[in-house]
């Protein structure tokens, strides 16, 4: 499904502000910003990152900083700000990479791999209502049309944006076509609301570009639409109080993801308290999504998809402690050790399965990854639920599942131990099959 910049917003449902905050949301008034800095631009092709760099630099503490409305930046370089304390950004205007792929491949591999680095308590990012403006152009089509078949990805690629700070609102954040990695999201006490990430592609796989990449504590992602070519969301260790509600996401979207986690056997994974609600999935991969390496260790505990919508998506509800990275190697492992998961439930999906053309185009492998481990995939599955050992899922819940294949067949299951000593209210008999809700 490709769209227009246009035709992709019709799909962002809800314009109407968050009524609630996450804990912790309390700021300082307006006026504690006493200082207003205005970030000048060449309106040509002069590189206005110095500029950028040097109003962040005096501007970093009890600031408004505003890049004008309807005015476009050239920022040829990475900006980098990370001593910033009680700063306001509007972005009014529209901030443009370069599109020469050698001069930023050498930019990243001379270590600056991160294009935008904003770090301290209390920073803001507030962009206009005006979808016209506001947007960050990474020009990441060329990138992706010049990955060679059966790659995933050219060298150099550069991050987007690390955002790390607390007690802070981003809105109407908004990133057109970005080379791979939107934004890296840590801290405390945080509020996204009306985003929109647009990485659908008219080419070639768009590898790579997650949408929100989130670790830290009290975060909430509501009210935004992400089209891309890998996780809208994907939730990372030491993540706890996440919520992610009343979004669009798709194209061929890797959906709602935990993990992955436990790659690194000696790092243990701590994540709690996840709550997935109220989120339309369209022509994704994957709806809601849990992959772990085996040989990892920690726990991931009090985890809830709810009131999803999926519409011709392969996956719709997909957990694995046996995931594998198609451009990753490993040492050998304890393979009876895995990342514990407890107290999950997945309630209220609905919508069709993807039997038709399953799948989406980030294949590079044979068999291809996703499908690895699942030889007698008939893409009729509702639901796949691989646990790496009968004792490492317990409390598993699933309700009022109205999933449909594309044919004229009942939905299906997978399912590979998910015993029913540690999962009494799992909803269905853990085995191979046609999908019977109990």
């Amino acid at each position: 499904m490709l769209i227009s910049k246009t035709a992709f917003l019709t799909f962002l449902l809800y314009s109407a502000p968050l009524a609630y905050g996450v804990k912790g949301d309390a700021r300082p008034t307006p006026d504690s910003r006493s200082r207003r800095c205005v970030v000048r631009s060449s309106n040509g092709t002069t590189d206005d990152s110095p500029e950028v760099s040097r109003v962040f630099a005096r501007c970093a503490t009890n600031s408004v900083i505003i890049f004008q409305e309807g005015v476009d930046y050239n920022i040829f370089h990475p900006i980098r700000a990370t001593n910033l304390s009680n700063v306001e950004i509007q972005m009014h205007g529209n901030l443009h990479l370069p599109q020469n792929i050698s001069a930023v491949q050498e930019i990243v591999n001379a270590g600056k791999s991160t294009w935008f680095t904003f770090e301290g308590p209390r920073v803001d990012w507030i962009g206009p209502e005006d979808e016209n403006n506001g947007w960050i152009e990474s020009y990441g089509q060329a990138w992706w049309d010049a990955n060679p078949p059966n790659k995933t990805g050219i060298s150099g690629r550069p991050h987007l944006m690390t955002y790390k700070t607390s007690q802070a609102s981003i809105k109407y954040f908004r990133s057109h076509k970005p080379i791979a990695w939107n934004m890296n999201l840590q801290g405390d006490d945080i509020t996204v609301s009306h985003a929109i990430v647009n990485a659908s592609s008219t080419g070639r796989f768009p590898f790579n570009t997650d949408g929100f990449d989130v670790r830290g504590n009290n975060i909430r992602i509501s009210d935004s639409v992400m089209y891309n070519g890998d996780d809208a969301i994907a939730v990372t260790s030491g993540s706890h109080n996440i919520v992610f509600e009343r979004n669009t996401i798709g194209y061929q979207s890797h959906g709602m993801s935990i993990g992955s986690l436990g790659k690194d056997p000696s790092a243990f994974a701590n994540i709690t308290n996840l709550r997935f609600e109220d989120v339309t999935v369209i022509d994704a991969l994957y709806a809601a999504r849990f992959k772990s390496w085996k040989g990892g260790q920690g726990l991931v505990k009090n985890v809830t998809w709810k009131n999803i919508r999926v519409d011709n998506v392969t996956f719709p509800i997909f957990v694995t402690q046996s995931y594998n990275d198609q451009s990753a190697s490993r040492p050998s492992v304890d393979t009876n050790s895995s990342v514990m998961m407890e107290d999950f439930t997945w309630a209220n999906f609905s919508g069709s399965i993807n039997t038709h053309q399953p799948g989406d185009g980030s294949c590079a492998s044979d068999p291809c990854w996703y499908n690895s481990g699942l030889p007698n995939l008939k893409h009729t599955e509702a639901i796949i639920i691989e646990c790496n050992t009968d004792k490492s899922c317990k409390n598993f819940v699933t309700k009022d599942i109205q999933l449909h294949p594309q044919v004229s067949e009942p939905a299906s299951v997978i399912c590979m131990k998910a015993t029913a000593e540690l999962n009494p209210n799992l909803g269905f008999a853990c085995s191979n099959g046609t999908f019977t809700s109990s």
